[in-house]
């Protein structure tokens, strides 16, 4: 969803803002999705506890 906001014109200290998140992390996930596409939005487990529901 952020990447959508962005896309419409938000800045990632505006995105940041509302979703809670660095504006920093908001546009890493910009440049990780310009590098990599829609595999960058797949969910990947990187530690602590599996999710309940996959």
């Amino acid at each position: 969803m952020a990447l959508y906001e962005i896309c419409n014109g938000k800045s990632a200290t505006q995105v940041g803002r509302s979703t809670g998140r660095n504006p920093q992390t908001v546009m890493e996930w910009v440049h990780r999705y310009n590098r990599s596409g829609m595999e960058t939005l797949k969910y990947r487990h990187t530690g602590g506890y599996p999710p309940l529901f996959h």
